[in-house]
């Protein structure tokens, strides 16, 4: 089974579970999580400081010009870590576990943010004035326990590639470069960065990557980013219908058949989960117009890429008058989800 962490599955973590992280010291700073007191205000102007030399080097990071609700909704769905120093806040970072492909479909450009066993860090940033104090360094190591005491196995993050001085402050802190992405609408393509937290270290080719590949591709089919999509299969990648018998015998032909579909449906994922044979089965549930259907999906794998997807598709539709609770006794009808 992917691992899953309870009720912080995908992201969504209960602020309140963090509250009682102990704060750290750091000479006259002191590293905490977020409070409600804190001055979101004054927290997104430290974010903007902080980025302003990469805005300026035409590197367009989310974090150089985001609103205040931006910052909100960034901090309220992770975890936020602050240094204090003289009662000011000076330097910040935001804890995420997992993204969702129902909601972060941006993030289909890497496995590396689905996975549910790493977490990652992002609108990292120290007041300009302080840097090279030993500030960040001490956000990161914050981080990287709290990563640890939540079972993750690995620490995440991405940066511009063109950001030499970046790159070089994670390699000295033990991240290493695993991937690269071209995120939507940035003006340069990213280094997925990775620093594992316990042994064997995350691979490209465990169950839990295996997940995070269906959990990418069925966000690139959301997003109708074909080319994202194609890139997980292999050219002699085949997918079966079963309920209607039809064979797609090659990635291209996988791809044009949910392409040309006619328009106007949304996927919905529900569950992913890896197998013993070192596949996944998936369940999807998808909405077109006033229809539903569901698909549960068997795929297979070569060399990390997707090479046999099984699906068989029921729809929706209301059971028969005869299943009912005074028949059957323990009986109820509604959707677990």
């Amino acid at each position: 089974m992917c691992a899953v962490f309870g009720e912080w599955q995908f992201g969504l973590w209960p602020r309140c579970r963090f509250e009682t992280v102990t704060p750290v010291a750091l000479h006259d700073s002191l590293i905490r999580p977020l409070d409600a007191a804190d001055d979101m205000v004054a927290l997104t102007a430290l974010i903007h400081r902080a980025y302003a030399p990469l805005g300026a080097a035409g590197m367009n990071f989310t974090a150089v010009d985001q609103t205040l609700e931006q910052t909100r909704f960034r901090v309220e769905h992770g975890h936020c870590l602050v240094a204090e120093q003289h009662g000011r806040v000076v330097g910040t970072l935001t804890l995420d576990q997992a993204y969702d492909p129902n909601v972060h479909g941006w993030a289909r450009a890497t496995p590396w943010f689905f996975r549910q066993d790493v977490m990652h860090l992002h609108q990292f940033a120290v007041d300009p004035a302080l840097q090279a104090q030993g500030i960040g360094a001490a956000l990161l190591a914050a981080a990287q326990q709290a990563a640890h005491e939540r079972g993750a196995r690995a620490l995440a993050l991405d940066t511009a590639l063109p950001a030499a001085h970046l790159l070089a402050f994670y390699r000295r802190h033990g991240f290493a470069e695993v991937a690269q992405v071209q995120w939507d609408a940035k003006h340069y393509r990213s280094t997925v960065m990775l620093k594992a937290l316990s042994a064997p270290p995350p691979a490209l080719d465990d169950a839990e990557h295996r997940c995070a590949i269906v959990r990418c591709f069925f966000a690139s089919f959301q997003a109708r980013d074909w080319l994202a999509a194609r890139a997980l299969l292999r050219d002699d990648a085949r997918m079966h219908w079963l309920a209607s018998e039809e064979h797609f015998d090659d990635a291209d032909a996988i791809i044009r058949v949910n392409a040309i579909y006619p328009e106007g449906w949304r996927i919905h994922v529900h569950s992913v989960e890896a197998t013993l044979a070192g596949g996944v089965i998936s369940v999807i549930e998808v909405f077109h117009g006033d229809q539903r259907f569901y698909a549960s999906s068997q795929f297979t794998f070569t060399q990390g890429l997707i090479a046999f997807i099984q699906e068989i598709w029921a729809t929706r539709e209301d059971p028969p008058a005869w299943r009912q609770a005074s028949i059957l006794g323990a009986y109820r009808r509604g959707s677990a989800h």
